[in-house]
């Protein structure tokens, strides 16, 4: 695939002979490269020259590539393309701190200029980007031992390239962070929020997002239709003045309502599938497709506890899943619970995580990041079930990435 005019890609590395075989190599495949030796100017680089992807070295004099990553995944123009980190080092712990400030991927040093390019050509053909914004379920948690993935209840951020909206999933307490985050816009900021729906960790951020009350902003409030109620009832709810003090109609952004039902719908040129999820009440779950990539967001959707064990063949209500979830790129599912855990929690609408990887395995997935956290699994615990994951992959031969859903991090797909 040749690149156009419009590819620029952005190296920053102290090491001048590095910084020479990248710009060889990606300017003889036809890139535009630019050039940093350090970091204190990478901020206005990227206003002027917009590039589609950024190298940077993780070792520099003054602010570290890890640092400066985070500043660019952060603010209202903050960059969505994919970044490479580079790296002399071969520490594990590098590769897991750059992907919690948003890096997409890592290359150790010494590496031929075909693996650069090879990189470069994979991210820059994936076009969605997703980031996480809140991952934990029923009830924030601060505690001390939940930092490291994080306490804010579903709020998924995707950007679509050559798509001005934004869309999110969900409106938990994430929602105010990511409202934070576009303090300062340049722009007028469009999008569309998709509830799954309507339980309160998946709606309390709304009355915190930032950008809900600035007059020139607009959104669509989109989520499945309620027997007993519309959307501005059912969201306007929370904001009662028995519960809050605003009320939904003092919103200065505009606002408008859809209902959908299990089918698709077209969003700011994006197209969404929508299918029931197994859970109490109406709720939906959703899949994006864009240039050939399926993202697809699954929470709160309880598989049947044990499927895959001495089944010939999967039950009707998870066949469903698999045929829905087919070969997708990325698959966001909950998980929260142990099958211990969900003997005792049977129809509260949560999956065992043990579940989840046999259905996504089931179906083809490329990638799942299993999310909806329970308030009660601690970091150290969470660990450990990413652990078990991994061997339970290893054991069954899978070639299927996965990792869980942490706060703050990127994938472009």
């Amino acid at each position: 695939m040749g690149s156009t005019v419009t590819d620029t890609i952005l190296l920053v590395d102290e090491d001048g002979l590095v910084l020479e075989m990248c710009k060889d190599a990606l300017e003889k495949a036809g890139y535009r490269t630019v050039c940093l030796r350090e970091g204190r100017t990478l901020p206005s680089a990227v206003a002027s020259n917009r590039p589609a992807l950024i190298v940077l070295d993780i070792r520099m004099p003054g602010r570290d590539g890890l640092s400066l990553c985070k500043q660019l995944r952060s603010g209202p123009d903050a960059f969505h393309g994919p970044i490479v980190i580079l790296s002399a080092e071969r520490y594990e712990t590098d590769k897991r701190m750059a992907r919690e400030v948003g890096a997409n991927s890592f290359l150790e040093k010494p590496f031929r200029p075909e693996r650069l390019l090879d990189t470069v050509r994979d991210l820059l053909t994936r076009r969605i980007a997703v980031r996480f914004w809140g991952v934990r379920g029923s009830i924030p948690t601060a505690s001390r031992d939940a930092v490291g993935y994080g306490g804010n209840t579903p709020c998924v951020e995707v950007r679509v390239s050559g798509v001005e909206d934004i869309f999110i999933w969900d409106g938990g307490t994430g929602l105010r962070e990511l409202g934070r985050a576009l303090r300062g816009a340049e722009a007028p900021i469009r999008g569309y929020i998709l509830f799954t729906h309507f339980h309160w960790d998946h709606i309390q951020g709304l009355p915190f997002f930032e950008p809900a009350y600035a007059t020139g902003n607009s959104f669509t409030l989109v989520g499945p239709a309620q027997p007993t109620a519309g959307l501005v009832q059912t969201l306007g709810g929370q904001m009662a003045s028995v519960y809050f003090p605003v009320g939904l109609e003092q919103f200065g952004a505009h606002l408008s309502f859809q209902e959908i039902d299990e089918g698709t719908v077209t969003l700011g040129g994006v197209e969404f599938d929508s299918l029931s999820s197994l859970h109490p009440g109406r709720a939906l779950t959703y899949r994006l497709r864009h240039a050939g990539k399926r993202v697809i967001y699954a929470t709160d959707n309880e598989l049947p506890l044990g499927w895959r064990a001495g089944a010939r063949s999967a039950p009707h209500e998870v066949e469903r899943f698999i045929r829905f979830f087919a070969d997708a790129d990325l698959l966001i599912h909950d998980s929260q619970y142990t099958p211990e855990e969900l003997e005792g929690r049977r129809g509260w609408g949560h999956s065992a995580w043990t579940d989840v990887l046999d259905l996504a395995i089931a179906a083809g997935v490329k990638q799942l990041i299993l999310f909806h956290h329970d308030p009660d699994h601690s970091d150290s615990f969470l660990d450990a079930i990413g652990a078990a994951v991994q061997e339970r992959i290893a054991e069954g031969g899978s070639g299927m990435a996965c990792e869980l859903a942490r706060e703050g991090t990127h994938f472009i797909v």
